[in-house]
C-alpha cells in the first residue's frame, strides 16, 4: 500500500515539475521573443539621421531634438563640402542607435587655400604654364582690347593675382588683341578756351591730370584758344588716355 501511494506521488511530482518547465520556457520564450523587442523599440533606440551636407550648427540642433549628441572628430579641407558642412559621419546613416549616443563627424574647413600668382604682362603661354604649375586650372580666355600691351600678352586675370584664393578657383586670362581700349568719342575741342576745353574733358570724365597744353604763337588767334588737338576730334579713345592740346599764347 506505501509503495502504490509513493509512486503516486512521485508522479504527480513529475508533472508538476514538467508544468513548471513549460511555463518557465513560455516566460523566456515571451520575453525574449516579444516583450523585449516592444520595449527596444518604444524609445530607447532611433535611426542615425544622415548628417552628410548639412553645416555643423544645424546638425547639432537637429540631434540635440532626437536626445543625440554630434562631436566634431575633424577639421579638413574640402573642394566637395562648403565651410562647416559635415563631410563623414561615424555611426552612418541609417544604423540603429541607443539615444544619448554621440555622433562623431568630420567638419568641412571648406576648399584649401593656394597662392595664385600675378601673370599680367606675361605672354599668353607663359601665363598658362605659371598658372599651372601653382595648382589652378584656367577656366578661359578671353581677348580685350588694351593701352597697356601688345596683341598676345596678358592684361588682366581673375581673380587677381597675388593673393589667396581657393584651390578650386576658376582662372580667367584676358589676353590683349593689340588694340586700344576705348569708351569715349573724343570730343571737339579746337577753338574753344583753354578753360572751356578743360570742363569738356572734365564732363568726358578725362583725367585732366594727363592734359599737356603746349603754347605756340597763333597771332591771328585769340589768346588761350584751342588751335589743334591729339587725339583729333571723333576719334574713338579711352578717358584714362593722354591728351594733346596746342593753344595760342596770351598776349
Amino acid at each position: 500500500m506505501q509503495s502504490v501511494f509513493l509512486q503516486i506521488f512521485l508522479k504527480h511530482v513529475l508533472l508538476a515539475a514538467i508544468a513548471f518547465g513549460c511555463a518557465g520556457l513560455f516566460f523566456l520564450l515571451t520575453m525574449d521573443r516579444i516583450v523585449m523587442p516592444y520595449f527596444q523599440k518604444t524609445g530607447q533606440e532611433i535611426k542615425t539621421p544622415n548628417l552628410i551636407g548639412t553645416s555643423y550648427n544645424d546638425a547639432v540642433k537637429m540631434l540635440r531634438s532626437l536626445n543625440l549628441a554630434v562631436v566634431s572628430d575633424s577639421l579638413e579641407f574640402n573642394n566637395n563640402y562648403p565651410k562647416d558642412a559635415i563631410t563623414l559621419q561615424y555611426p552612418l546613416p541609417g544604423t540603429m542607435i541607443k539615444l544619448n549616443r554621440e555622433i562623431k563627424v568630420h567638419v568641412s574647413k571648406g576648399s584649401k587655400p593656394l597662392y595664385i600668382p600675378n601673370v599680367i604682362g606675361m605672354s599668353r603661354r607663359n601665363a598658362e604654364i605659371v598658372v599651372k604649375k601653382a595648382g589652378f586650372e584656367i577656366k578661359d580666355v578671353a581677348l580685350i582690347h588694351s593701352n597697356n600691351y601688345t596683341r598676345g600678352i596678358v592684361a588682366g586675370q581673375d581673380p587677381p593675382g597675388g593673393q589667396e584664393v581657393p584651390e578650386n578657383a576658376d582662372v580667367v586670362l584676358y589676353i590683349s588683341d593689340g588694340q586700344p581700349e576705348t569708351n569715349v568719342t573724343m570730343p571737339n575741342l579746337i577753338e574753344l578756351s583753354i578753360f572751356a576745353a578743360r570742363d569738356t574733358l572734365r564732363a568726358y570724365d578725362f583725367d585732366i591730370t594727363k592734359l599737356q597744353v603746349h603754347y605756340v604763337d597763333a597771332p591771328e588767334m585769340l589768346p588761350n584758344t584751342v588751335i589743334d588737338q591729339h587725339p583729333g576730334a571723333g576719334t574713338l579713345t579711352h578717358t584714362s588716355n593722354e591728351v594733346t592740346l596746342d593753344v595760342s599764347k596770351s598776349e
